[in-house]
C-alpha cells in the first residue's frame, strides 16, 4: 500500500510482520543468527534478485544492504563501487526504521539527505527507494535498495521492489535454517562419535555378506581391531560357526533382536545380546555382553532352588534322623544277637537295617533331583523286563480300591537310562496316580516304541526327532482341571494335604527325564482321567551293543581276573571299606589317601593299574582332575569316579564311569568289571 509523507517521499509496507524498530540490540542479535558476510557463497542468489530490482527501476544501481552496529555492508550490488559505509550516514539506516518502502525523489531537497557524503560526493545519490528486509520475528535486517544519480518525478516500482524485499527475507530465512541443520547435523555427528569411541555397548558395521567393515572401541576391546585386509567375516567370532548364518534382513528393517554366544580374542566365551538394522547394503550392529546377566541368573536360579530345599530342612531332618535311628538301631540288635548266638534273628535286624539306609539314600536323591544336581549312571536295558520287574512293588503301593493293569510288548527297543531312577520315576507316578482316584479304578502302565518326526518338533519340547520308547502311567480318575495342571510340574506344587506331600515328585521326575535326553508330557481332562508319559531316547547304538536272542538278558562281560585296581578316596573308613570289597570280589587293589597320592604311586608303579578307582572329592588334588590327569598321561586306562553329590564324567576320557553313594557292594563290583571288560582291547 503506498501513501505520501510529509517530506514528499513515499512508504509502502512490505510484510505482514509487525516490525520491531524499537530494539536495536535485539535486532543485531537476530541477524548474528544468519551468520552473514560479503564471502557468502550463496550471494549470487542475492545478485538474482538485485538484477530484477535494477531492471524493475530502470535506475543506475540496485544492491541489498545489512545494517549492522557501525556500517552497513552490501551482500549483492550492480552499479555501485562501494562495499560499505558507515552506518551514520546510511540511507537504509533510515529505511529499517519503518516496515514501509521509503522512497526519496530528490535527496538534496530531503534535510536528512541534503548534506549527507553520498549526496554531496560519490555516488551522488539523488534518487533512493529502499524496502526494508523483515524477518519472522519482525527485526529489519537491511534493504534491497535502488539509486540514481538524477533526481525523478516519481517512482511507481515501490510495490516490487516490496515484493523483492520478501524475497530476501525468505532466502535469510532459508539460510538460517540450513545454518541449524547442519550445526544439529555437525552436533549428532559428534554425539555420534562420542558414543562410537566411549560405548561400552560393542558396535559393529558388516555387509550384508557378513564381512566386517568397522568395529568400536568396545567391539575391538573384546574381539581384536577389525581385519584391515577387508577379510574378517562375522563367522569367525561365532562359538558355533552353524549358528552364524548371516542375517537377511530387508533394507531399512530395524529392531531385529538375536543373542548369541561368541568367542573373544583370549577364547573367553562372550553372550552378546545384538540389536541389528540393515541401510542400504550395510549391516548396523550393537551388542550388549550379557555373559555376567546369564551366568547371575544361572546362579539366582540355584540360589532359589537351594533356599526352597532350606524350607524343607526341618522335615527332611526329622525323617533322616528318624532313618538313622532305625540304621543304628537295628544295627545294634544285629550285633546283640550275633554275640548271643542268634545268627538267624540277626539277619533280619541287618536287614531292616538295609532297608532303612536304601530309604535314605532315596531320600537324598530325591533332594538332588530337584536340584537338578543328581549323577546318574546309564547302562543298556531292555525296558519290557523293567517294567515287569516293577509290577509286584508297583502293586504293593495300590489298596483295594485299584487295581493295576500292566501292557508292556517284548518288542520295545532297548534305551540307555539310569534303571534305578526310572523305576523311582514310574512308582512315583503310579502312587500319584493312586493318590487322586477317590474313586475306585484302574491304572495302567504301559510302554510302547514311538517315533518323533520333523513334524513333531513344534509341539513345544525340546527333543530332536528319533526314536523314543514312551512309559504312560494312565489312570481312570476324574482328570486334573486345566489351572492345577498348568502347576503339576512346579517344584513343592501339590494338592494333597499338609504333611502328605512335599510337591518335590513330579519335579523329581521331569528333572530325570531331561537329564536323561528325553521329555515328559501330560494328557487329562476333567472326567477323562490323566495319563502322564516319559519319552526316552533310543540310542544309536542300542541295537548293536544289546546281546543276541539267546543270551541271558543283558549279560556283562567278563575282565580277566587277577587286575588291579587302584583306590584313591581320602575318608580312610570307606576306603578300607571299597577295598574290602574289591578284595573280596578277587581283585588286588593299591590304596591312595588322596587324589595326588594316586597320581604319585600311578608315575612309580612298575606296572600301570588295569583301573582307577576315585572319589571327586579329595584334598590336594580332586577326582576329575586326577581322572584328567591319568586319561593325559594313560589314555588306556579306564576311570570309574565315586560320587554322593554332583558332577558328571568328562568328555575327554571315553571310559570315564560315575556311581552315585551309596551304592550297594555288588553293584560296584559288576560296574568294575564292566567297565575292565568294555575297555580291553577285542
Amino acid at each position: 500500500m503506498l501513501r505520501a509523507t510529509t517530506d514528499g517521499s513515499m512508504l509502502l509496507n512490505p510484510s505482514q510482520a509487525g516490525l520491531r524498530a524499537d530494539d536495536d540490540a535485539a535486532r543485531l542479535n537476530a541477524l548474528r543468527a544468519y551468520q552473514l558476510s560479503p564471502d557468502d557463497s550463496d550471494n549470487a542468489l542475492y545478485e538474482d534478485l538485485v538484477s530484477i530490482a535494477r531492471s524493475i527501476g530502470a535506475s543506475e544501481a540496485a544492491y541489498i544492504s545489512i545494517v549492522e552496529d557501525e556500517r552497513q555492508w552490501f551482500k549483492a550490488s550492480l552499479g555501485l563501487d562501494l562495499k560499505e559505509t558507515p552506518r551514520s550516514i546510511a540511507f537504509c539506516d533510515h529505511a529499517i526504521r519503518s516496515s514501509e518502502v521509503m522512497v526519496v525523489l530528490d535527496a538534496t531537497a530531503d534535510p536528512r539527505f541534503a548534506d549527507n557524503p553520498l549526496v554531496t560526493g560519490p555516488p551522488h545519490i539523488r534518487f533512493y527507494a529502499g524496502a526494508p528486509v523483515i524477518n519472522a520475528d519482525g527485526f529489519a535486517l537491511g534493504t534491497i535498495c535502488l539509486s540514481d544519480s538524477r533526481a525523478r518525478e516519481g517512482f511507481d516500482g515501490a510495490p516490487l521492489l516490496a515484493a523483492l524485499a520478501r524475497q530476501v527475507a525468505a532466502l535469510l530465512e532459508l539460510r538460517k535454517q540450513l545454518i541449524h541443520q547442519q550445526l544439529a547435523a555437525d552436533l549428532a555427528a559428534d554425539q555420534r562419535d562420542r558414543l562410537w569411541d566411549s560405548s561400552l555397548d560393542m558396535m559393529l558395521i558388516t555387509t550384508t555378506d557378513g564381512l566386517l567393515v568397522a568395529g568400536n572401541p568396545a567391539w575391538e576391546k573384546a574381539f581384536g581391531p577389525v581385519p584391515a585386509d577387508g577379510q574378517g567375516h562375522i563367522r569367525d567370532y561365532f562359538a558355533h560357526p552353524d549358528e552364524a548364518e548371516v542375517v537377511h534382513l530387508a533394507s531399512g528393517q530395524t529392531d531385529v533382536q538375536l543373542e548369541r554366544e561368541m568367542r573373544g580374542h583370549d577364547g573367553q566365551a562372550i553372550y552378546a545380546s545384538w540389536s541389528l538394522a540393515r541401510e542400504g547394503e550395510l549391516i548396523f550392529g550393537i551388542a550388549r555382553d550379557i555373559t555376567r546377566a546369564r551366568a547371575a541368573e544361572a546362579q539366582l536360579a540355584q540360589v532359589q532352588r537351594m533356599e526352597s530345599i532350606g524350607q524343607l530342612t526341618g522335615g527332611i531332618a526329622h525323617d533322616f534322623n528318624n532313618l538313622l535311628t532305625i540304621i543304628t538301631g537295628n544295627l545294634d540288635i544285629a550285633q546283640k544277637r550275633i554275640a548271643s548266638g542268634q545268627v538267624e534273628r540277626a539277619e533280619a535286624a541287618i536287614a531292616n537295617a538295609r532297608d532303612g539306609a536304601s530309604r535314605a539314600a532315596n531320600l537324598t536323591q530325591r533332594l538332588l533331583a530337584y536340584a537338578r544336581r543328581q549323577s546318574l549312571t546309564p547302562t543298556l536295558i531292555r525296558p519290557t523286563e523293567l517294567i515287569r520287574d516293577l509290577q509286584p512293588l508297583a502293586a504293593q503301593a495300590l489298596d483295594d480300591r485299584h487295581e493295576l493293569a500292566v501292557e508292556c510288548p517284548d518288542s520295545l527297543w532297548p534305551i540307555t537310562v539310569d534303571a534305578s531312577q526310572l523305576e523311582n520315576a514310574l512308582l512315583n507316578l503310579v502312587v500319584n496316580a493312586r493318590d487322586a482316584m477317590e474313586q475306585p479304578g484302574t491304572i495302567t502302565i504301559h510302554g510302547a516304541n514311538a517315533l518323533r518326526s520333523e513334524e513333531d518338533m513344534h509341539d513345544g519340547h525340546d527333543a530332536p526327532p528319533g526314536r523314543y520308547v514312551r512309559f504312560c502311567v494312565h489312570d481312570t480318575g476324574s482328570g486334573i482341571p486345566a489351572d492345577i495342571a498348568a502347576h503339576i510340574f512346579e517344584p513343592f506344587f501339590t494338592t494333597k494335604e499338609i504333611g502328605k506331600g512335599t510337591g518335590l515328585g513330579l519335579s523329581q521326575v521331569q528333572g530325570f527325564v531331561a537329564q536323561s535326553g528325553g521329555f515328559v508330557t501330560l494328557k487329562t481332562a476333567p472326567g477323562e482321567g490323566t495319563t502322564l508319559s516319559l519319552w526316552l531316547p533310543v540310542t544309536a547304538d542300542a541295537f548293536d551293543d544289546l546281546p543276541g536272542e539267546g543270551s541271558a538278558g543283558l549279560a556283562e562281560p567278563a575282565c580277566r581276573p587277577d587286575c588291579t585296581i587302584l583306590l584313591a578316596e581320602d575318608n580312610a573308613a570307606l576306603r578300607a571299606h571299597v577295598s574290602d570289597v574289591l578284595q573280596e570280589a578277587g581283585f588286588n587293589v593299591v590304596e591312595a589317601e588322596d587324589g595326588q597320592a594316586a597320581l604319585n604311586t600311578m608315575r612309580s608303579a612298575e606296572k600301570r593299574p588295569d583301573l582307577l578307582l576315585s572319589d571327586i572329592t579329595m584334598p590336594r588334588l580332586d577326582g576329575k582332575a586326577l581322572a584328567a590327569e591319568v586319561h593325559r598321561s594313560w589314555p588306556d586306562i579306564p576311570i570309574v569316579l565315586m560320587t554322593g553329590y554332583a558332577g558328571g564324567a568328562l568328555e575327554s576320557c571315553p571310559h570315564n564311569v560315575l556311581i552315585t553313594k551309596p551304592f550297594a557292594p555288588d553293584d560296584l563290583v559288576a560296574l568294575v568289571r564292566r567297565t575292565i571288560a568294555t575297555s580291553q582291547p577285542g
